[in-house]
């Protein structure tokens, strides 16, 4: 009699071992496939645009911010690969750094923390969300939520979040942009929302302040800005792969370096 019971008693063990161990591996494997599955979906993006070396785009910009008044803008942007930066304007530029510049390397999945966070719906589309942690230490964005869809798939909306609580929200449009025999999916529209936190002063806005720009550099800041505003661009006349110099990028590598 006793020795059925420990026989039973080790059957029971033995059941309860199994029932745990197995959803616990399948967890793993699950957690496994999503992470590669995350990483497959940000390679893919940046994949039709690895033979882009710069380019430069002429914009249009309307800047409807609270408490803001300035006209209507042109600027010209020019970007060199990796992450190379430069505006050319003859007025204030509030672009914000992190979402006025289209660059498609931005969310290389070996530079940043991504991951899947759900399924939603985009204008009627099937789309996924995905938080992305910047890998850079200098970075002054705390993490994205970027939403993936289309067909190509393509980043059609982000939002930043920076450490001074500044939100700025990115919807974005494409047009394919033809240059030689190659065709490139380009940003024709954005518009950025954006959220400031409460009593921002002026200083503050050095956050998403593009800062190659001698206003945005330190002049013409509004002196507390605060609510909620929008910044609508337009992108035209894009010229790809040009050989842009480095030394055009020499002026914001120094600000850079120079700002705390």
């Amino acid at each position: 009699m006793k020795c059925a019971i420990k026989i039973k008693s080790s059957f029971i063990i033995i059941a309860l071992i199994l029932f745990i161990s197995i959803p616990v591996s399948a967890q793993e494997r699950s957690d496994a496939r999503q992470e590669s599955t995350t990483q497959q979906v940000f390679q893919a993006i940046i994949k039709p645009y690895q033979n882009l070396s710069d380019y430069t785009v002429k914009i249009q910009a309307k800047v409807m911010i609270p408490g803001f008044r300035m006209p209507d803008f042109a600027a010209d942007l020019y970007f060199k690969k990796p992450d190379k930066l430069h505006i050319e304007t003859k007025s204030f530029a509030p672009i914000p750094r992190n979402s006025g510049f289209f660059d498609p390397f931005q969310f290389d999945p070996e530079k940043n923390r991504i991951t899947f966070a759900q399924a939603v719906k985009m204008d009627g589309m099937q789309a996924e969300l995905y938080k992305v942690e910047p890998g850079e230490s200098e970075t002054r964005v705390r993490f994205y939520n970027v939403w993936v869809g289309g067909n190509p798939r393509r980043i059609l909306q982000m939002e930043n979040h920076s450490f001074k609580g500044t939100k700025a929200l990115v919807k974005l449009t494409y047009k394919n942009v033809e240059q030689g025999a190659e065709n490139w999916l380009m940003p024709e529209k954005a518009h950025i929302h954006i959220t400031f936190p409460e009593g921002m002063q002026s200083q503050d806005t050095s956050s998403f302040l593009i800062k190659d720009n001698p206003v945005a550099a330190g002049r013409g800041k509004p002196e507390e800005m605060q609510g909620e505003g929008d910044i609508y661009i337009s992108y035209s006349d894009w010229r790809i792969n040009t050989g842009l110099d480095d030394s055009l990028f020499q002026s914001i590598m120094k600000s850079t370096s120079s700002t705390p």
